[in-house]
């Protein structure tokens, strides 16, 4: 069991965990966390060698992926990293973000279909699984930044869906829980901030709504120095009518 998001934290076949120190390097988590990241494909070796070790001669760089798969098979087990002939694969590891991406992309078809019960329920699979960002040795590489970039968007997507699914059910206090963990992760979603004033809208907080709403405004004034959208505002006036639709 690997997970990444949140730290990296790896369990044995046989349930230990493994120490940090185990790795010896923050290069050979790292390479670890790519050949996770790629779980049962293989991952060619010259694509690992210029992502962790751009800057060395290609002997020195070749040695140290020597070194540092080995230490990955020591820490975890023989067969886990298998050499391919111009790839490394790891192989029948269960990995947090790849399950967290397939509940994401589940939970995205379920909402095309209207099936809305299959929605929250996926939704809230993949957020016991996310213990917190995904972070790197290197965090600022771009296959770290582009990794937690793209696991960001595929929370923001799926919590707004399952705000949106658990309001047209009749479940505000659920589209409350899911919109204010989207709007905290993603402060200029106006989708997160709307679904976030439905919600408290519906549960008769109209003066919450309004707040949300006066906080967003201020956060994208001061931010990025623009203003809410049309259908935003629309919202707004609604609620100020009394309306709240």
């Amino acid at each position: 069991m690997i997970r990444m998001l949140g730290g990296l934290e790896v369990l044995r076949p046989d349930g230990a965990l493994v120490e940090p120190r185990e790795w010896r390097t923050g290069k050979t988590a790292d390479l670890l966390r790519l050949l996770a990241l790629e779980n049962d494909r293989p991952v060619r070796v010259g694509s690992l060698l210029a992502t962790l070790w751009p800057d060395a001669p290609v002997a020195r760089a070749q040695g140290s992926l020597r070194t540092a798969s080995s230490q990955i098979r020591r820490a975890i087990g023989t067969h886990c990293v298998v050499r391919q002939p111009d790839s490394l694969v790891l192989e029948g590891a269960w990995v947090d973000v790849g399950h967290y991406h397939r509940n994401g992309a589940d939970a995205a078809a379920a909402a095309r279909a209207g099936d809305l019960e299959r929605v929250l329920a996926l939704t809230r699979i993949a957020e016991r699984h996310y213990r917190g960002d995904f972070h790197a040795h290197d965090d600022l590489a771009a296959w770290a930044v582009a990794e937690r970039e793209r696991l960001a968007l595929r929370r923001h997507d799926m919590l707004c869906d399952a705000a949106d699914a658990a309001l047209a059910l009749g479940r505000p206090r659920d589209a409350l829980d899911f919109a204010s963990t989207a709007a905290r992760a993603t402060p200029s979603s106006e989708t997160a901030h709307r679904a976030l004033m439905r919600a408290h809208a519906d549960l008769g907080e109209v003066g919450a709504a309004l707040r949300v709403y006066e906080g967003y405004r201020r956060h994208l004034a001061d931010e990025l120095g623009a203003d809410p959208s049309e259908q935003t505002r629309a919202l707004h006036l609604g609620l100020l009518r009394g309306r709240g639709d």
